[in-house]
C-alpha cells in the first residue's frame, strides 16, 4: 500500500469565515487537567455530524505520537500538547481510492487538523479549536468493559445458581447438578448492562438488606457478586424476592433471564 505524507501547516490561520458564530469559544480554560491520552471518537467536523463515517483518531501522550481514522485512509504523525495549546506535526496516510463524499470528509478533516491551536472541555465533550473557533468535536471512546453477573439463592430446600457473561447463560437449580448453558441474546445482555449502569459496584458490598426473613428459614439466602474487569465485587447476603433497592432492577433481569432457560 502506498504511503502519501501530508504536510500540515503550523500556520495560523485568520479566516474563520467558514464557522459560525455560534461555534466561536470566547474563552477557552487553561486547566491542565483535561488528559489527551487513547482513542476518540470524532461525531462532528466543524458543523457536520459525522458520526456514520467512524471518525477516529488516537493520542499516545507519552510518545506524542497521533494516529486514526479520516474517513477513507488510515493517518499518523506526530503532535504537541501542554496546557491546552495543542498543535499538530507532519502527518501521513495510506493511500486508499474512496468515493467522493468520503474523499471531501477526509480532506476536510486534515486541512482543519493542520489549523488546530488549543483544546477545550465541556463534560465528557472535548472540542478541538482554531483561534477560538471549535472545528473538531469528538468523546473519549469508551472499551468494552468484561462483566460477568453471577446470582445465587441457597435454603434448606433450593438452590439457584445463575452466571451470566456475554456469551452464555449458566443456570444450576439443584446441588451437585450440571449447569445448563444457552447463549446469552443480545437483547437480554443490553438490558443487564442498562441496569448495571444504575448500580456503584464499588459500593455492592456496603448495600443493606430491606428485610430479614433469612434470617429463621423465611426466604432463602441470596447474593449477587459482579466480576468486573476482573476485579470481584460481592453484596451481603438479602432475601431473595426481596434485594436492596439500589440492584433491584438488576437482579430483576437477571432473573428474567434465567427464566427463559430451558
Amino acid at each position: 500500500m502506498k504511503i502519501v505524507i501530508i504536510l500540515l501547516s503550523l500556520l495560523s490561520v485568520k479566516d474563520c469565515n467558514n464557522h459560525k458564530d455560534a461555534n466561536r469559544v470566547d474563552t477557552i480554560v487553561q486547566d491542565s487537567s483535561i488528559v489527551l491520552n487513547g482513542a476518540y471518537v470524532i461525531s462532528k467536523l466543524l458543523d457536520d455530524d459525522v458520526t456514520e463515517y467512524n471518525l477516529g483518531i488516537t493520542f499516545n501522550a507519552e510518545e506524542q505520537k497521533v494516529n486514526g481514522f479520516s474517513g477513507c485512509n488510515r493517518f499518523f504523525g506526530t503532535y504537541s500538547y501542554h496546557e491546552n495549546h495543542l498543535t499538530f506535526g507532519a502527518l501521513g496516510a495510506t493511500k486508499m481510492f474512496c468515493n467522493d463524499i468520503k474523499n471531501k470528509i477526509e480532506s476536510t478533516l486534515f486541512e482543519n487538523l493542520s489549523k488546530i491551536d488549543s483544546i477545550n472541555s465541556k463534560d465528557s465533550i472535548i472540542e478541538l479549536l482554531s483561534n477560538k473557533q471549535v472545528v473538531l468535536t469528538m468523546t473519549k471512546k469508551q472499551e468494552q468493559a468484561s462483566v460477568t453477573f453471577e446470582y445465587s439463592a441457597l435454603s434448606r430446600g433450593s438452590y439457584t445458581h445463575i452466571s451470566i457473561n456475554k456469551k452464555e447463560v449458566s443456570v444450576i437449580l439443584k446441588r451437585d447438578s450440571k449447569p445448563v448453558i444457552q447463549p446469552c441474546s443480545e437483547t437480554n445482555w443490553n438490558n443487564l448492562l442498562e441496569a448495571l449502569k444504575l448500580v456503584t459496584i464499588e459500593n455492592l458490598e456496603h448495600l443493606e438488606a430491606p428485610s430479614q426473613k433469612r434470617l429463621y428459614d423465611g426466604a432463602a439466602i441470596a447474593n449477587l457478586t459482579i466480576i468486573y474487569n476482573g476485579t470481584v465485587y460481592k453484596s451481603a447476603s438479602f432475601d431473595h424476592g426481596n434485594p436492596p433497592k439500589e440492584i433491584q432492577l438488576l437482579v430483576k433481569e437477571i432473573l428474567s433471564v434465567s427464566e427463559n432457560i430451558d
